[in-house]
């Protein structure tokens, strides 16, 4: 039977318990100071159903909660993107948030009720007009991480990719009158799909003729690009400064992806990943999923070897390790000894709160052996493995096993013959930067 990863449990945000403190101060513990009129904390939520800063489907608030409940902020775009933040201004009191978004005849109230989905804590409309696109202000436990203010996915065109790429959409008239690819676009890796198969990449430069052919009929043309691991944020902000940049969104492409979600205190100082929290991080954690040990504690009875260090990864240090398994606790699967390096590479993505930090892993040159008795095989009887399958079960057990002893989420894409083995633990796959259905708690 497949059990699932559960979900990390969530709090008030602190938005609301400044509230909270404003209107009954006599609830407020010794320990805590109750703000003041003069003071205020910042809180950045998502804001869903609002028409500012299309096609963006989300929009980002800046809300501050003084002590007697007043609201002022702003909403902006996504990070990168040139235009103008609106000035909000309300009220939040005993849940209800009451918002005024612009000024004088050009600015619009809401009323919303404070609510608990999914992940997120979110203040819904507190009456909806049927037919109308209802607006939503949420956020999850702990806020955005930085690259999830940045980057968000399309709605009609996402697979569930969070890293490795983007979706870049170019204006078709401004593409038709560029008969050169401008600087900040000319060394973007453009993925295509070469006639025996896969993606490659090739520099946009070198296929810009095409895409000005492809504008020739009025659309705006959408092309997906690689970049490298834990840049997306960074490149898409550079990306919407170039004039001939529609929108720049998480890539609408599938493709391979695993992460598990950690607290970031596991193995950062900081903003600094630590690589003495992530040597013993990861030394304990594949001690812990290798010996075959249930992911909520105990100790497992498989045979294991690992090897481990910190060295320079794509993103900035990583745990490397080379490992002998039973392929019983390494991917779930009988009768074999599975040899192989790992790089558990720390990332902050668009997938992560402000309290959180993935662990991304690459799986390399794995050689798998036959039982033959209760001890690891010789070196020797080791073989390459020719199934990219096994690459890729053995990465699924990796996240969703972190993500459900941290008790956190894991997310997982695939493009090979993989399915999930009985036992097995499922990724949850979910986005930040949507809320979940009202029947999905």
């Amino acid at each position: 039977m497949r059990t699932s990863v559960t979900r990390t449990a969530h709090r008030r945000t602190v938005l609301a318990a400044l509230s909270a403190l404003a209107l009954v101060p006599a609830l407020v513990p010794a320990l805590v100071v109750a703000p003041t009129a003069a003071s205020a904390a910042s809180e950045r939520f998502m804001v869903l159903g609002l028409p500012f800063f299309k096609p963006y489907r989300a929009a980002i608030a800046t809300l501050d909660v003084d002590g007697a409940g007043k609201v002022t902020g702003t909403l902006a775009p996504p990070a990168g993107d040139a235009r103008a933040a609106l000035p909000v201004s309300g009220t939040l009191a005993s849940g209800a948030l009451r918002l005024t978004i612009g000024q004088g005849d050009d600015s619009y109230a809401l009323s919303f009720t404070e609510n608990q989905r999914g992940l997120h804590h979110i203040y819904e409309e507190t009456a909806a007009i049927p037919g109308l696109t209802a607006v939503t202000v949420f956020r999850p436990e702990g806020g955005f991480s930085e690259p999830a203010l940045v980057l968000q996915h399309d709605e009609d065109n996402w697979c569930g990719l969070v890293t490795g790429g983007l979706t870049v959409d170019l204006k078709a008239a401004e593409l038709g009158r560029t008969p050169v690819a401008p600087a900040g676009l000319a060394e973007i890796d453009l993925v295509v799909t070469p006639q025996q198969g896969g993606t490659a990449k090739v520099k946009m430069k070198d296929y810009w003729s095409r895409l000005r052919l492809a504008a020739r009929d009025g659309d705006d043309v959408s092309v997906d690009v690689a970049v490298p691991l834990g840049t997306e944020a960074k490149i898409a902000q550079d990306l919407r400064k170039v004039p001939l940049v529609a929108t720049v969104t998480l890539p609408s492409l599938c493709g391979e992806m695993a992460l598990a979600a950690i607290p970031r205190a596991k193995v950062m100082e900081a903003d600094k990943v630590s690589e003495a929290k992530l040597k013993a991080y990861g030394d304990t954690m594949l001690a812990r999923v290798l010996s075959g040990a249930a992911p909520e504690g105990g100790t497992g009875t498989r045979k294991f070897k690992v090897a481990g260090a910190v060295v320079p990864g794509e993103a900035g240090p990583a745990y490397k390790a080379t490992v002998s398994a039973e392929s019983e606790a390494s991917r779930l699967a009988k009768g074999n000894w599975d040899q192989f390096t790992v790089l558990l590479q720390p990332v902050v993505t668009p997938a992560d709160t402000a309290a959180s930090v993935s662990l991304v892993p690459l799986v390399t040159d794995l050689k798998v052996a036959k039982k033959s008795g209760p001890q690891a095989p010789a070196d020797a009887a080791f073989k390459p493995a020719d199934d990219s399958s096994q690459v890729a079960a053995i990465s699924h057990r990796l996240v969703s096993y972190i993500a459900a002893a941290e008790g956190t989420r894991c997310s997982f894409l695939t493009q090979t013959a993989f399915d999930e083995p009985d036992g097995s633990l499922s990724c949850t796959n979910l986005a930040l930067d949507d809320v979940s259905p009202a029947d999905d708690n």
